[in-house]
């Protein structure tokens, strides 16, 4: 019997990324790592640093995903909430965490290990730490939610290293086609080739790239057999268009 795809979820959090301020990057960065391991996300919230809101989507989330990921709001400064709203959605205590707190400590043992450096060790009793290779602070785990920091380069290092520890599902197949025609040309077939092949996802992605205008499709499923020949049969319309496809 065929193994159910897991699915995840991400929870964007930070007042920052809703202002403007920061350019939100993790949930792409986050995305493409699933994907790698055959982990469909199936949706993103951003959400202000506010308790209440963030307790309502973790329990939310991670009563309907598989996975939920969180990014933002577990450093030293006091609006980063994230910790102790997670404790608060799983009906948990708030403690200091003893191995995050030696780590913190080994790491500051040459500066002061202020009172808010030592908030980063705190989080719920039954979490398990995610190693923080880049600036020592961990993240952690609870259940099915994992909390990760806000910045990007930091992010990236935990998440690819902490993902090695996931049981890879069954590939996610990918092929990627560029044509100079305009969706208004191409609609119609593209939709003709989603009605032949229900089960596999086909995106259309216009883009403008050096005084140039093209659009991005992106055809992708489980079965490689499907997604071989779908591709092939764009390309070949493309190619009765004069569409100049492009395949990689």
């Amino acid at each position: 019997m065929k193994t159910k795809r897991k699915k995840a979820a991400i929870i964007i959090i930070g007042n920052e990324i809703l202002s403007g301020r920061t350019l939100e990057k993790n949930s792409n960065y986050i995305c493409n790592q699933l994907t790698e391991i055959g982990i469909i996300c199936k949706e993103i919230s951003i959400i202000p640093d506010e308790k209440k809101k963030i307790i309502e989507k973790v329990n939310n989330y991670r009563l309907n995903f598989d996975y939920v990921f969180t990014t933002g709001g577990i450093g030293p400064t006091h609006d980063d909430i994230t910790s102790e709203s997670v404790t608060a959605a799983f009906d948990d205590k708030l403690v200091i965490n003893k191995e995050a707190k030696s780590r913190l400590e080994n790491h500051y043992s040459d500066d002061l290990f202020t009172k808010s450096r030592l908030k980063m060790a705190y989080m719920p009793s039954k979490a398990k730490l995610i190693d923080n290779p880049v600036s020592i602070a961990p993240g952690f785990f609870i259940e099915n939610v994992f909390v990760f920091p806000g910045v990007p380069k930091i992010l990236e290092v935990m998440l690819s290293e902490f993902l090695r520890t996931f049981e890879k599902q069954s590939k996610i197949f990918k092929i990627n086609i560029t044509t100079i025609l305009s969706e208004g040309i191409i609609g119609e077939y593209l939709t003709s080739v989603q009605q032949t092949f229900k089960d596999l996802e086909i995106g259309s992605y216009p883009y403008f790239k050096k005084n140039s205008f093209g659009v991005s499709l992106l055809v992708k499923g489980e079965d490689k057999k499907k997604v071989d020949l779908a591709g092939k049969l764009i390309i070949e319309f493309l190619e009765s268009k004069n569409g100049q496809p492009r395949l990689f």
